[in-house]
């Protein structure tokens, strides 16, 4: 049968597939969400999640995620068949919030929580994921890309129903072995661990503590990892080293005899349902671009690696978010097509640096002893991810230093992953939170953080103190962008008068100087642009800053 179709079609229903349509969405443009299987995946899988993505789970309002979520618990290392723990520590230590990073700690959801939460958001917008639904082919013309659907009613195929339809744009988010990277002219380099195999799963269990991450053994011989959940008694569990991977990832009785031989426990441990079981060969893949025409990759389908490190649902989610702004704009016709390269451009980078610390991490772990191979640092926790090389970003404070050589901005593609807290702020990296900023314009004064006038839809352009005297040029040139598109915020030092600035859509008084700290305001530099992305797009000076980076943006000049 013909069918009309909405503007984008997502292919695959996992993390980034979703977190993709929901973006899309609250940018305004219609999307059609497809998935193989028939119906949602069970198990925990990807289940950690960094500050950096709950940072953008916020701005998307995707609140029961923190409801639903537990911190990452302490790690416990015995040796097999023992009850004695041989030592205990925190993955990634612990931190408490500060008012330019509200998220610190990895929480940890399982994937089939958290994919549940972000349908029910989509719902929201009369979006449905559709289960059972395949792509079979697709081909691109000139003003879209033409597919070929099977729905699948049942496993046995018999009553597939073949549907044709046409898009503007396709997302494949549909894995590693993805037909939308396959169907386009993608490469795929890297390398199997086909020596490394792993039984994962996740299991019932009493007698074990759930306040506790538990590791037994070592990958030199025998590892169990047994990890609680956000659901009571249910562990997710990993196997690894010499052991018969075929038999126990066919034979949940056999996984059951293996623990109960091999984990001690203070208590009788006593397995119970295996819920999810699988095995997992460690695959250390990308693509060398995420864009061919009008099909993109996000997530699994553009990149694969080791799970040592967490990195892969989170890397895969902001993709999504760094791409679906910048679709959306070209797609109203706001933006030139030529914005779409710096997905590619931002991305591939970070996925490179991600790949290189995952596949260490892979490495240390089968190789080294004691808990150094289970330990990370601040770096996989995201925040330091930056753009800073991107040829959309602009940084007049770094111009006026004379850093803008094609050896510096070289030296910090290579370190895209960064660090949260790594010299001076500048274009491209994470724009900061702050803390105890209060709105001046509301009725009554409403405090409140900065994140929350953020908007993943908008650019928003902070005017700090040092550029009050601009206010008006400032807003002035905002009104040639299209409507909708960018907002304005003035930041006031606290205690200091409030400026006269018509037409702000906001102003707020900085009342304990944390913003002002956070986006490193002194002397002349008081305008930053920070992008729908939560990335700073911009720090200037004034107003003629402003045309040229937006200029990038939408294409305009006047």
């Amino acid at each position: 049968m013909e069918s009309t179709s909405p503007e984008v079609l997502v292919v695959g229903a996992g993390p980034s597939g979703l977190i993709c349509a929901l973006s899309l969405l609250r940018n305004g443009i219609p999307v059609r969400v497809i998935e193989k299987s028939l119906e949602p995946r069970r198990g925990q899988r990807g289940a950690g999640i960094m500050p950096r993505s709950q940072e953008l789970f916020d701005s998307l309002g995707l609140k029961d995620i923190f409801n639903l979520a537990i911190v990452s618990p302490p790690m416990r290392r015995y040796e097999l068949k023992s009850s004695n723990p041989t030592s205990e520590f925190e993955m990634v230590p612990r931190s408490d919030p500060t008012p330019s990073y509200p998220y610190l700690n990895v929480i940890c959801l399982g994937q089939d929580r958290l994919e549940e939460v972000i349908r029910a958001s989509l719902a929201e917008y009369a979006c449905k994921v559709e289960y059972g639904t395949e792509l079979i082919s697709l081909e691109q013309v000139e003003d879209g890309v033409n597919v070929k659907l099977f729905k699948h009613e049942s496993i046995d195929e018999k009553n597939d129903v073949a549907e044709t339809a046409r898009f503007d744009w396709v997302v494949g988010a549909d894995g590693a072995r993805g037909v939308v990277r396959k169907q386009s002219p993608f490469t795929f380099h890297g390398e199997t661990w086909s020596e490394e195999k792993l039984v994962v799963g996740d299991i019932y269990l009493e007698g074990l503590s759930p306040k506790y991450w538990h590791l037994y053994g070592g990958a030199t011989g025998i590892l169990i990892s047994l990890r609680p959940t956000e659901t009571a008694a249910l562990f997710n569990f990993t196997i690894a080293g010499n052991v018969d991977v075929a038999q126990l990832s066919s034979d949940e009785a056999a996984v059951k005899r293996f623990l109960t031989e091999n984990v001690g426990s203070e208590a009788e441990l006593k397995p119970g349902e295996i819920t999810w079981l699988s095995t997992f060969t460690p695959n250390i893949r990308m693509v060398e671009t995420l864009q061919q025409g009008r099909v993109f990759l996000v997530g699994d389908a553009g990149h694969v690696h080791s799970p040592t490190g967490g990195q892969g649902m989170n890397s895969g989610v902001q993709d999504s978010y760094n791409l679906a702004w910048k679709l959306a704009l070209v797609q109203r016709k706001l933006a030139p097509h030529s914005l779409l390269q710096s997905y590619s451009e931002e991305r591939i980078p970070v996925i490179r640096s991600m790949l290189d610390q995952t596949t260490q991490l892979l490495k240390r772990t089968f190789s080294e002893k004691g808990n150094a191979p289970f330990t990370r640092d601040g770096g996989l926790l995201q925040l330091g991810v930056n753009y800073r090389w991107s040829s959309i970003v602009l940084d007049k404070r770094k111009l006026a230093k004379g850093c803008a050589t094609a050896e510096g901005a070289q030296e910090e593609r290579l370190n895209a992953y960064g660090g949260h807290a790594d010299g001076p702020l500048r274009a491209g990296d994470r724009a900061p939170d702050a803390s105890e900023m209060v709105d001046v314009t509301a009725t009554p004064q409403a405090s409140g953080r900065l994140f929350k006038i953020l908007a993943p839809s908008r650019h928003t352009v902070l005017i700090f103190t040092p550029a009050h005297n601009q206010c008006a040029a400032l807003i002035q040139s905002l009104a040639q962008y299209p409507q909708g598109t960018v907002q304005s915020a003035v930041i006031v030092r606290g205690g200091h008068d409030v400026p006269d600035c018509p037409g702000a859509n906001v102003v707020l008084e900085d009342r304990e100087g944390h913003a002002h700290t956070g986006y490193g305001i002194v002397n002349d530099w008081g305008v930053v642009v920070v992008r729908p992305d939560g990335v700073i797009g911009a720090i200037l000076g004034g107003p003629e800053g402003l045309q040229k980076y937006f200029e990038g943006i939408f294409g305009l000049s006047t």
